[in-house]
């Protein structure tokens, strides 16, 4: 394992509060879940009192495609549901995806439920916005070691 982690990343320039509206309306229309999620704003308001811009991780899956990978491999469940992560501010809204590809060890089953699951992501969001320099949403891959 080379210690790095292949992230997706895509900019929308909103408010925090609509884009996480947007982002769950896509995910929703991609027939996607959000079974979990973490306030991590809140959390460290709560425990430790120091106040954040907005963040919260979303847990997404598809349910059917949950069961098929769980049942190859259990260890499955530390990978879907997939987060996303949705940081924000006043002006723009920042969604940070893990890319599927970085996840070692895996029968193929459970990499091609990943990748499915993944790329549904991806499709969802794409329906918020075009990638790749388009006025609404900029998508970039970062590497971070």
């Amino acid at each position: 394992m080379s210690g790095k982690t292949a992230m997706e990343v895509f900019i929308i320039p909103e408010p925090y509060p609509i884009a996480l509206r947007m982002v769950r309306r896509a995910l929703a229309q991609q027939g996607l879940r959000v079974p979990a999620e973490l306030d991590v704003s809140a959390r460290i308001k709560q425990e430790v009192g120091a106040g954040v811009a907005p963040c919260a991780v979303l847990y997404i899956d598809d349910p059917v495609l949950l069961l098929e990978a769980i049942i190859f491999q259990r260890g499955a469940g530390l990978l879907i549901p997939q987060p996303l992560v949705v940081a924000g501010g006043h002006r723009r809204t920042e969604l940070l995806l893990r890319d599927a590809a970085t996840a070692g060890g895996l029968s193929a089953s459970v990499r091609d439920a990943l990748s499915c699951l993944h790329s549904r992501i991806i499709r969802a969001l794409e329906t918020i916005a075009e990638r790749d320099g388009a006025s609404s949403m900029v998508a970039n891959t970062l590497a971070s070691a």
